[in-house]
C-alpha cells in the first residue's frame, strides 16, 4: 500500500526538520521524499554507505509500506537476487557520486533489468559525471529524473552525526608534523565532501573555526573554505538566515573522555559491548536463545530505550525491573482466556503482547551482559579512579594520585586494558612528573602486559605523544586562565549526583566559551581569506553569539559528548549544537588507534617518555 501523506504534510515537517536543525527529520524527509519518487512497486538500489544512512532511519516494513518491495546493493555485497531482471520493478537509486558509482549506472542503464531508473546523488554530481549519464541513457531513455538529495552523511541521532572514515585509526596514531599519508588526504577530502553535504542538506553556510596546532584540522578547514566561500560560492549561499558557526576539532584535544568507563545506558552498551550502526551482538553464554543475541537499537520504534538512552546504569536497572513486573502482570492477564470475551481480548492485545515480551527480552539481556562485565572487570573501583584522575575540580597532587594508582595497580582482579586506561589518565594528568610516570610505566612492563599485549603496551608511549599538553589547543584541566579556574571551584563545590558520571567532556567547556564569546581566537582561529575577514567574523560574533554550532572532531566522537550535547540543547534553546566525527570512539578503537602505526614485536614497544 503506498503512503497516503501528501507532498505538503512532507514539506512542511521538512521545513520544521530544517528550523530545528534536526538531523534525523532531515534525513528521513529526503529518504521518504525518494521512496514516493514513483508510483507503484519500487526497488531501492543503494551503495555501502547510502545503505547505512537508510538503514539507521528506515526499516523493511516501513519501506515495504511504501512499495519498496526490493533492495540491492550497488556493488553487489550480499549476492541476494543482484544481476537478475526485474522489469515489473521501477529502480530509486540512492548512492554517493562516485567515479564507481557512475560507471555502475552506466552499465545499469545500458543494459537495463528496471522498468525506469529515479537516480538520486547524496552530494554535488559534477558536470562531467552528469554528461555521461546523459549520453549513456539517450539510447534507451530509462532515467526519467536525476536529483541531488544531500545525505553524504549519517545521521544516528537528531544532534549526532557520522561521517564514515575507512582509515580512521590513521587520525589517532602520532607520527612527526607534515608527515600526513595519503589514506589521510583521502580521509580529509571524505570528510570535506560529508560536512559540505550538511551544509546543503540544513541549508546553512557556517563561519569555520578550527584547532590550531592540529594539522588535520587546518586542513580541513581550509578545504571547506575554499569549497563553500571560493569554488561553490553561490551553492552554499543561504543568505543571512543564521549566523552558523562550524568548529572543527581534533580528538587529541580532549584524549581522556574515549578512556573512561561509561555509566549511561547508550555509551555504556558502546564502551563494554559496541554499538554498530544500530546493533549488538551480545556475548554471555547466558544469553541462549541465538535470536536475542543479536539486537537493533531505534529509540524511533524502542520506548524504553529512547527513554533511558542518557540515564545512568542503576536507573535503568531500576527501569528493567518495572518492565519486567509490568510484563509479569500481562502474561498473567493473558493466561485468563475463560469466556468469548476473553479470548476477542487476547487476539486484540497478542501483538502488543509479543512486542512487551521481545523487548522486555532484550532489555534484561543486555543489562545481564553489561553487569557481567561491571562485576567481572571490578568496574566500580577502576570508574572511581578515573573519575578522580579525569575531573579537573579534585584537588590531586602528583604524589597522592601516584601511590592510590599504584594501589589499584597491584590488585588482582583488574584487567590489563583497565591498568593501562589508569596509567594513561595518570599520564596525561601530571606529565610534567617525569619521575614518577616512569616508574608507572615500568611497573607495568615489569608485572607483565608489555609481553602478554604489546600493542597495549606501546599505547602508553603514544599517549603523550598524541594527546599530550604541548599538543591540545584547550584548557583540559582548567589551569590556564581565571575563567577555567573560577568553572573547577565550582564544579568542585556545586557536588554531583552520581561519582561515576561526575565528568564532563571538555566539548562543553568549548561551547560555553563559545556562547559567551571566550573562545581563544589563538587557539580557535577563524578560517578566512585574509586577516580583515577574520575581525570580521570575530566582530560580529562579538554582537550576536551564534546561535547556531556545528562541531566535527577529526578522529572521532563520543557517545558521552552526544549526551553533552542533548544536554546542552536541553539547558541553552538559544544556541542549537550538533556534534559529528570521523567514527563513534570507545576505549577499545581509542587504544587501537593509538597504535595503529605499530606492526607488533618487542621493536615496537619501548616506551620514550618526555
Amino acid at each position: 500500500m503506498a503512503s497516503s501523506r501528501p507532498a505538503g504534510a512532507l514539506d512542511k515537517d521538512k521545513l520544521e526538520a530544517l528550523a530545528q536543525m534536526d538531523l534525523v527529520k532531515v534525513m528521513r524527509s529526503y529518504i521518504l521524499s525518494i521512496v514516493l519518487s514513483a508510483q507503484g512497486y519500487k526497488a531501492l538500489l543503494v551503495d555501502k554507505e547510502t545503505m547505512r544512512v537508510c538503514s539507521l532511519l528506515f526499516g523493511r516494513t516501513e519501506l515495504s509500506d511504501n512499495d519498496v518491495v526490493f533492495i540491492e546493493r550497488l556493488d553487489g555485497d550480499g549476492k541476494q537476487g543482484e544481476g537478475k531482471q526485474h522489469p515489473e520493478l521501477k529502480a530509486l537509486v540512492f548512492c554517493r557520486p562516485t567515479r564507481e558509482n557512475i560507471d555502475f549506472l552506466k552499465r545499469e542503464i545500458r543494459s537495463p533489468r528496471f522498468q525506469s531508473y529515479n537516480f538520486f546523488f547524496s552530494n554535488l554530481l559534477s558536470n562531467i559525471h552528469l554528461q555521461e549519464l546523459a549520453e549513456t541513457d539517450a539510447v534507451k531513455e530509462q532515467v526519467q529524473e536525476v536529483q541531488e538529495h544531500y545525505g553524504d552523511f549519517i545521521a544516528l541521532e537528531s544532534h549526532h552525526f557520522l561521517i564514515p572514515c575507512s582509515h580512521n585509526d590513521l587520525l589517532i596514531c602520532p607520527k612527526p608534523p607534515g608527515n600526513l599519508a595519503a589514506k589521510e588526504y583521502g580521509a580529509i577530502d571524505r570528510f570535506v565532501q560529508g560536512l559540505s553535504a550538511l551544509f546543503l542538506a540544513v541549508r546553512r553556510r557556517p563561519v569555520i573555526r578550527y584547532q590550531h596546532g592540529s594539522e588535520n584540522a587546518q586542513r580541513l578547514a581550509d578545504s571547506l573554505y575554499q569549497l563553500t566561500y571560493k569554488q561553490q560560492y553561490q551553492i552554499f549561499d543561504f543568505g543571512a538566515r543564521s549566523n552558523p558557526i562550524v568548529l572543527i576539532l581534533d580528538r587529541r584535544d580532549d584524549p581522556v573522555t574515549p578512556l573512561l568507563t561509561q555509566w549511561t545506558y547508550q555509551a555504556m552498551m558502546h564502551e563494554l559491548i559496541g554499538i554498530d550502526d544500530g546493533r549488538l551482538k551480545l556475548k554471555s553464554a547466558k544469553i541462549q536463545d541465538p535470536q536475542y543475541k543479536d539486537l537493533v537499537l531505534d529509540a524511533r520504534q524502542d520506548d524504553f530505550y529512547s527513554r533511558h538512552l542518557y540515564q545512568n546504569y542503576g536507573e535503568v536497572g531500576t527501569s528493567v525491573k518495572t518492565l519486567v513486573e509490568k510484563f509479569a502482570s500481562t502474561s498473567e492477564k493473558h493466561k485468563q482466556v475463560e469466556s468469548l470475551e476473553d479470548m476477542r481480548r487476547f487476539v486484540l492485545e497478542h501483538t502488543d503482547f509479543q512486542r512487551l515480551q521481545g523487548n522486555v527480552t532484550k532489555h534484561v539481556n543486555i543489562m545481564t551482559e553489561l553487569s557481567e562485565a561491571v562485576n567481572t572487570r571490578n568496574l566500580f573501583e577502576v570508574s572511581m579512579a578515573e573519575q578522580e584522575l579525569a575531573n579537573p575540580a579534585s584537588n590531586l597532587t602528583s604524589a597522592a594520585s601516584y601511590e592510590e594508582l599504584m594501589r589499584l595497580l597491584r590488585m588482582p582482579g583488574f584487567s590489563d586494558k583497565d591498568k593501562v586506561k589508569l596509567a594513561m589518565l595518570y599520564m596525561l594528568r601530571f606529565e610534567s612528573d617525569n619521575l614518577r610516570v616512569r616508574q608507572v610505566v615500568d611497573y607495568l612492563s615489569t608485572a607483565g602486559v608489555r609481553d602478554r599485549d604489546p600493542k597495549l603496551f606501546a599505547a602508553l608511549d603514544a599517549i603523550l605523544k598524541y594527546g599530550g599538553e604541548a599538543r591540545r589547543a584547550g584548557d583540559l584541566y582548567a589551569s590556564r586562565s581565571m575563567l577555567s579556574k573560577a568553572i573547577k571551584v565550582f564544579k568542585g563545590v556545586q557536588g554531583v549526583e552520581n561519582v561515576y558520571t561526575q565528568h564532563t567532556p571538555l566539548l562543553t567547556a568549548t561551547l560555553t566559551a563559545i556562547s559567551t564569546d571566550k573562545l581563544d581566537a589563538q587557539a580557535y582561529p577563524y578560517m578566512a581569506g585574509n586577516p580583515d575577514e577574520a575581525m570580521q567574523y570575530a566582530s560580529a560574533f562579538r554582537r550576536s553569539p551564534p546561535r547556531e554550532v556545528i562541531v566535527f572532531i577529526v578522529g572521532g566522537s563520543t557517545y558521552e559528548e552526544a549526551k553533552s550535547v542533548y544536554d546542552w540543547n536541553e539547558r541553552n534553546p538559544h544556541m542549537r549544537v550538533i556534534l559529528g566525527g570521523s567514527q563513534v570512539l570507545n576505549s577499545d578503537s581509542f587504544l587501537a588507534g593509538l597504535t595503529a602505526n605499530l606492526t607488533g614485536g618487542a621493536d615496537h614497544t619501548s616506551v620514550d617518555i618526555r
